[in-house]
């Protein structure tokens, strides 16, 4: 590894790895710094790296991990990048249909898939199709690898539907009452939320407007 190589990887606080050769990989692993591996190598490889170096991770993808690591410098990065959150506001809240008058990410994907979406979102009425349009615009954006892609049977097993079921937990806060079963939104979001539970499910999710 070049010289130029090594001083970055010494001065860096974090190492995110993007790299897919398995042998390149492995020798920065060993230089023990905290590490997010971005490609996925299959759980061997990764209890390898752990053998040498325990700050070692490897995220199903880049934006699904959901609680602390115990691992400092990983945990800093995930305050902003990482599953994002959302805080939004409501306007004509006593409507039927309320309008999403403002959309702010506390954390958002790393690719910036969550940011470059927000416009199918803000000034929206609340609707299933306006967040069918906000997680079809996220897969579009999406730069989860290919690899990963080709592993979903079903696009509900993605990062476009994850990032939706979060953006439903900030709508539903905002306005429990349009969440009510029986709601359009409460049955929409239902079946978002059963669908991420069951394993490579077959979802309509995507189908009115494919």
């Amino acid at each position: 590894m070049g010289t130029d190589v090594e001083d970055f990887i010494i001065k860096e606080d974090l190492l995110i790895i993007y790299i897919r050769h398995p042998d390149v990989v492995a020798e920065i692993c060993d230089r023990k710094k905290p590490t997010i591996l971005a490609v996925d190598f299959g759980e061997g490889f990764l209890r390898q790296q752990k053998d040498t170096n325990p700050r070692v991770i490897m995220p199903t993808s880049m934006c699904s991990i959901h609680h602390s690591t115990d691992i400092k410098e990983i945990d800093e990065y995930y305050k902003k990048f990482g599953s994002p959150l959302f805080v939004v506001k409501l306007d004509n809240i006593e409507e039927a249909v309320p309008i999403i008058s403002e959309i702010e990410t506390i954390v958002e994907s790393p690719c910036g898939a969550t940011n470059l979406s927000l416009e199918y979102i803000r000034g929206k009425p609340l609707t299933p199709e306006t967040i069918t349009a906000f997680g079809l615009n996220v897969r579009y954006e999406c730069r989860e690898p290919v690899s990963i892609l080709l592993s979903h049977k079903d696009m509900a097993d993605s990062s476009a539907l994850s990032q939706m079921l979060s953006l439903l937990d900030a709508l539903e806060k905002a306005s429990p009452k349009h969440f009510l079963p029986d709601t359009p939104m409460g049955e929409y979001a239902a079946k978002r939320r059963e669908e991420y539970k069951t394993p490579n499910p077959t979802s309509p999710l995507f189908d009115e407007v494919e």
